[in-house]
């Protein structure tokens, strides 16, 4: 494995970990990780030992912003014009991901985690636009984001649960 590969599964292994602790904390029948893999990252089970492939992304808003966080610039709160286009890079990131969902495992139902670690857009900013967000397709059994909002705490909605029925 390169150093690029390692990177990518260290991130992925750090969001997989938010997931678990806040989704327990929030859910009657809990889940653990079996192993991370390829196509979906991570195979996870529940109390029934039932499986569950968990895909997951990072979201940056774009190269610029994501070479600002490496250097933990101070960024200033960008408008809504600049939210708006945040929203459709998460609106695309789901629609790329359903594209992919054909070549993933099918042996088990699996879920998308999108964790944003934006710092110039945070939980709020992505609920107040939630009507254009992209209802998700149903490939994935449930749409996750983990973001903050400008504390150091995590946070974790369902997408399905969000409302607003966005763009179809």
């Amino acid at each position: 494995m390169n150093k690029h590969e390692e990177e990518k599964k260290a991130l992925e292994q750090a969001a997989i970990d938010i997931f678990l602790e806040l989704y327990n904390i929030n859910n009657p029948i809990a889940l653990q990780m079996v192993r991370q893999q390829e196509k979906p990252d991570a195979l996870l089970e529940d109390m029934n030992n039932e499986s569950i492939g968990l895909e997951v992304t990072h979201l940056f808003y774009d190269m610029e912003e994501a070479r600002l966080m490496m250097s933990r610039s101070e960024l200033t709160k960008p408008g809504a014009e600049v939210l708006d286009n945040f929203i459709k890079v998460i609106n695309d990131r789901i629609v790329s991901k359903e594209l992919k969902f054909q070549d993933y495992s099918h042996d088990y139902p699996c879920m998308l985690l999108i964790r944003n670690v934006s710092l110039l857009f945070g939980m709020s900013d992505v609920l107040s636009f939630k009507h254009k967000l992209v209802q998700p397709s149903g490939m994935f059994t449930q749409v996750w984001l983990l973001s903050r909002d400008f504390t150091s705490d995590w946070l974790l909605i369902n997408l399905y649960e969000v409302g607003g029925g966005g763009v179809k």
